[in-house]
């Protein structure tokens, strides 16, 4: 699945706006969600930094992933700091099949234990813990077992 983000920014009205594109068939876009931002807050963001960028542009309806994230706010950064006549509105296009044959690639290339490895490793270490060697008749104790 593909997703585009589409952000203008409105000199007229002073504002950002950032529109979610989902694809629905090759090449056919459907809008999602559309979220605007006063320029104010996204300049004050800017002097902060990328990561104050993202906080300022997540929302609980817009909450791109992290790496999504990044390139949107490095194209805000750029959007502000070119002070360009056009208000022609700046493209990303994200494909979840590139990002998942990258995260794929980079968990080759890192050999980590899975989490099912850790799990019978630690199952392992608490039945050394449990196996009971001790014979119960070798117990010195006060208390007396009735057998019935």
């Amino acid at each position: 699945m593909k997703q585009k983000y589409a952000i203008f920014k409105d000199k007229e009205s002073g504002t950002l706006s950032i529109k979610e594109y989902a694809e629905l068939d090759k090449g056919l876009f459907s809008l999602i969600f559309e979220e605007t931002y006063k320029n104010e807050a996204i300049q004050a963001a800017i002097a902060g930094g990328p990561n104050a960028v993202i906080s300022t542009i997540r929302t609980p309806n817009l909450y791109p992933i992290a790496e999504y994230a990044e390139k949107i706010a490095d194209s805000i950064i750029t959007l502000f700091k070119t002070d360009s006549p056009v208000d022609a509105p700046v493209e990303l296009v994200f494909s979840d099949i590139k990002l998942m044959k990258k995260i794929k690639k980079i968990a080759e290339e890192s050999p980590v234990e899975s989490e099912e490895e850790e799990d019978v490793k630690d199952s392992v270490e608490i039945d050394d813990l449990l196996d009971d060697d001790a014979d119960s008749a070798d117990i010195d104790s006060d208390i007396d077992i009735d057998d019935d």
